[in-house]
């Protein structure tokens, strides 16, 4: 399954930005936080019939939701969620449900490679996003092995793919060089959830269409 995100076109309102990213004609789209909320889009989203995912704080009726309580608790049910700011790992006793979380860049829990090999030994469900693993790559905070021991992850439930200049989070259009993006269409073919997350914004619609063609042929 191949979805774009939401934030693609992050900041415009969530129809605008919905309906141009489903005319691109993925799989689905990933709903986050982050665009303007407009009247009815629950409606549009349910006719679109398209497959959706949730992401972080996202909501229908606002910009953005609180994710974690204060106890540490998560307060929403999407998908996928980034760690909290104040990383609670270290006390973490995983019971039930848990929620996927998705590997962060230096600075944020999970950000480094002990802090993935943590989690990864507590068996978390996670998001891996490649572009900030790249930044952990940047930064020297993760080994080549602990990469090898998340690409070889059994709980992985979703791969986002986007690209960068290793020093911030820029959300750059992939290139056949990207780092992971070989890896990350492997993991489209054997069935893991990929999203898909550059910024749609200044780019043409060619160029759009170029960004999902990157995976003509692995989606499922």
């Amino acid at each position: 399954m191949f979805l774009l995100a939401l934030s693609c076109l992050q900041g415009r309102p969530m129809e605008t930005a919905f309906r141009a990213l489903c005319a691109l004609a993925p799989d689905g789209v990933q709903l986050t936080p982050g665009n303007q909320p407009t009247v009815g889009f629950s409606s549009v989203v349910a006719d679109s019939r398209l497959r959706v995912r949730t992401h972080h704080g996202f909501t229908f009726e606002k910009w953005k939701q609180r994710v974690w309580n204060d106890d540490g608790s998560c307060a929403v049910t999407s998908d996928s969620v980034h760690p909290p700011l104040r990383s609670v790992l270290a006390d973490w006793e995983p019971s039930g449900a848990l929620p996927v979380l998705e590997t962060m860049y230096p600075g944020s829990a999970l950000g480094t490679g002990p802090e993935l090999e943590h989690a990864m030994a507590l068996r978390l469900p996670l998001a891996v996003d490649v572009s900030h693993v790249f930044m952990q790559f940047h930064a020297g905070v993760i080994s080549d092995g602990t990469w090898k021991r998340l690409q070889d992850y059994e709980h992985i439930a979703e791969v986002h793919v986007s690209r960068n200049d290793g020093r911030s989070d820029a959300h750059l259009p992939l290139r056949d060089d990207t780092f992971g993006l070989e890896w990350a269409r492997e993991r489209l073919k054997a069935g893991t959830p990929l999203i898909l997350e550059s910024y749609f914004h200044r780019v043409s619609d060619d160029a759009r269409r170029a960004q999902v063609a990157l995976f003509d042929g692995g989606r499922s």
